[in-house]
């Protein structure tokens, strides 16, 4: 662990000074936080400085290389003290750090806490290996690999990647500044997103308590924000409690309790199966997935969903930093708020660009929660019209600000269907229950004070229920429509549940701490919320010691090292080619299935090959036209019997071939593979390890 140690906090060191960069503009724009919005200026810098090397490199105005970063970097730092040279700026911005600096330093080292934590548990498992780590760390490194955007496909050569890859790109853009090598970064990403997503959950829960009244002591807001962050981090479902309870009664007639027999029940917990329950227990034609942060942080795929939480976090507290201005002006009349609109335009943008879902979830969460706050001020007229104006306001700005990569991008989905499939109500009780029974009495309670001509609903009440009305749609609609795409048959409907019941946990756990501190005087419902409390947050501990093997041996954070182990010839081509070929050259390996040790080549370096993993680009192209015929050209080059190499010849000319990599998967896969053809074009042996070699041709 020490020697991750220095990597750990360099990494972090980075993360820190950029987060200053915007801090004075972070700071004015969560002014009424109890906390000054601290927590957000790291994915604030990080998203606003890796969206405009993304566009800038998209205009190949700045290259992605030190250098443009740097250069990038020194205006930003430019114009953020070019802003503070105002004394009326300078002098707010001053007594912010003065007043707040125990507060950030707190948060600071929250942050860095959960940020070590996590680092160190990946390190118990830190094989860049299994579901989509080869997809998401190929993207990073072909990000690498690049000097403008859009980056290549390292899959489809001659060809940008066809997929939502901003977060990808975030971390791509910290290990390039950093100078760690992708390898160790891809764990260390992990761990940022997963002390990202606890800071700020902390940080906006506690600001939703710190405004129900001024009698609000620092103690209760704290606790409100660890119980949220808790909870939306590292918290299950009660799937756990009543799998084990199922388990416990068939292993005893007559039912005897004791901890052997509750050892015994647990033992046979496999937690991926709290993400994989509807219509696989029992098992039917209506597979779903429902995954929440706590099995993404341990399974550790740098997906879309997981890279965009903070994202969609920092969106969420902007809104409610808005509606306390909003909430609390003296104007009898709505205003138009230009930066609400902006501000929201280009954070939906970065939430599309990263995973597309999220745009259209928080777009709804916009909509009702804007709506919600309007009509408390304003009616009901008002309140639909002013509504109106800024959704459509905020789609254009969207609009624009992903025009960059939408330029390059085409759309996967094929069209809405309506659900021939219906979840049983009880297996969305196993699931959100233990949410509902802690949202339930608050939404009851509201009604009845709202009898009481003398409550009036305070803007932490007014977002909570938008929040909680969300979560509940979000997870109504899969019973009544999909997005069709290709996962057809039984889990036609499984990746548009997936994609929005996510969201639905983080929302309805974003409540949990605040809910939790305004009923917390109900004995009875301050008994049921820690019971569900303890039964969401043991999940972690049964994930984590199933996956990462009771934490008993630290392998630390290089995740390469299953490649040395197993596929040692061509973990020393993989070396070779960092050391030996920059840009981005088309090396041939061979075709693979999706989530097999397939194209361990292009995505260990970055470069381009043919075709990668057939599924995913099937997904990715719209079809299995293009990539079938990719595979069939590779398979011919590979295994070219004519006599006559000008058939050969083109198809290498057809995908500008410069290397071509024989390794045990290729031998595998062509056993009837002709070296003898690439040396007889003039290919020369520049690495050879055992089988494995690669040529590079003329």
């Amino acid at each position: 662990m020490l020697a991750d140690f220095k990597f750990i906090i360099f990494w972090w060191l980075n993360i820190f000074l950029l987060s200053l960069i915007t801090l004075p503009f972070v700071v004015s724009i969560f002014r009424n936080f109890w906390d000054k919005g601290y927590a957000f200026a790291k994915i604030f810098s990080l998203g606003l400085i890796t969206y405009l090397l993304f566009v800038f490199g998209v205009l190949k105005l700045i290259t992605f290389t030190p250098l443009g970063i740097y250069g990038l970097l020194i205006i930003l730092i430019l114009i953020s003290l070019l802003y503070l040279s105002w004394p009326k700026n300078l002098a707010a911005f001053k007594k912010i750090i003065t007043q707040n600096w125990p507060k950030f330093l707190f948060q600071e080292i929250i942050f860095l806490t959960i940020l070590i934590l996590w680092s160190y548990i990946r390190g118990f498992q830190p094989d860049i290996e299994g579901l989509e780590k080869f997809m998401d760390w190929g993207f990073i490194n072909s990000m690498l690999r690049t000097k403008y955007f859009p980056p290549v496909d390292m899959w489809f050569s001659r060809h940008s990647i066809n997929y939502y890859y901003f977060g990808h790109l975030i971390f791509a853009f910290i290990t390039k500044l950093s100078s760690i090598p992708s390898a160790i970064t891809y764990n260390l990403a992990i761990a940022t997103t997963c002390a990202l997503t606890f800071t700020s959950v902390f940080s906006l829960t506690s600001n939703l308590v710190k405004q129900i009244s001024s009698k609000i002591n620092l103690k209760q807001v704290v606790i409100a924000g660890f119980i949220s962050a808790l909870l939306v981090t590292f918290g299950g479902n009660l799937h756990l409690v009543t799998k084990i309870t199922r388990n416990l009664l068939a292993d005893q007639e007559p039912l005897e309790i004791n901890r052997e027999t509750l050892k015994s029940a647990a033992s046979k917990y496999w937690y991926p199966d709290a993400t994989r329950y509807i219509g696989f227990d029992p098992e039917t034609e209506d597979k779903t997935i429902h995954e929440f942060p706590a099995y993404s942080y341990v399974v550790s795929d740098l997906h879309g969903h997981l890279n965009d939480i903070a994202i969609v976090l920092l969106f969420v507290a902007f809104l409610f930093a808005t509606y306390q201005k909003i909430y609390l002006s003296k104007s009898k009349k709505p205003q138009f708020n230009s930066l609400l609109i902006i501000f929201s335009g280009l954070n939906l943008s970065l939430a599309f660009m990263t995973n597309a879902w999220d745009f259209a979830v928080y777009g709804l969460f916009f909509a009702i929660s804007f709506f919600i706050i309007n009509l408390s001020r304003f009616g009901f007229s008002q309140a639909l019209r002013q509504t109106f104006i800024h959704g459509i306001s905020v789609i254009i700005f969207w609009y624009l600000f992903t025009l960059p990569f939408m330029l390059n991008f085409t759309p996967m989905a094929e069209g809405l269907r309506f659900s021939d499939s219906h979840t049983p109500f009880y297996q969305l009780l196993v699931l959100y229950g233990g949410f509902w029974l802690t949202t339930l009495p608050f939404i009851i309670y509201i009604f009845r004070q709202l009898r009481k001509k003398t409550f009036k609903l305070n803007i932490s009440d007014l977002f909570v229920v938008a929040l909680i009305i969300t979560a509940t749609i979000l997870i109504i609609i899969p019973e009544i429509g999909y997005i069709k795409d290709i996962y057809v048959s039984d889990y036609r409907r499984a990746n548009t549940m997936f994609k929005l019941v996510y969201q639905a946990f983080i929302l309805y756990g974003l409540t949990a701490g605040y809910i939790y501190i305004r009923l917390k005087k109900y004995t009875l419902y301050k008994f049921i919320f820690i019971l569900v409390f303890i039964s969401h947050l043991s999940y972690i501990y049964f994930a984590v010691n199933s996956y990462y093997g009771s934490l008993s041996n630290y392998r630390g954070l290089y995740g390469l090292n299953f490649l040395k182990t197993n596929y040692p010839d061509n973990y020393q081509a993989i070396n070779w080619i960092q050391d030996n070929i920059s840009g981005q050259p088309v090396m041939l390996e061979a075709v693979g299935d999706s989530y097999t040790q397939f194209n361990q080549i292009s995505m260990s370096t970055g470069l381009p090959t043919v075709q990668g993993w057939i599924v995913h680009e099937w997904l990715w192209r719209g079809g299995y036209d293009q990539p079938s015929a990719r595979q069939e050209d590779v398979k011919n080059i590979y295994q070219y019997n004519q006599e006559d190499l000008s058939g050969l010849r083109d198809l290498i000319y057809k995908y500008n071939i410069s290397y071509i990599f024989v390794g045990d998967n290729e031998i595998q896969i062509y056993p009837e593979i002709n070296q003898q053809n690439f040396l007889d074009l003039g290919a020369k042996i520049v690495f050879s390890s055992g089988d494995t070699k690669i040529f590079k041709l003329p």
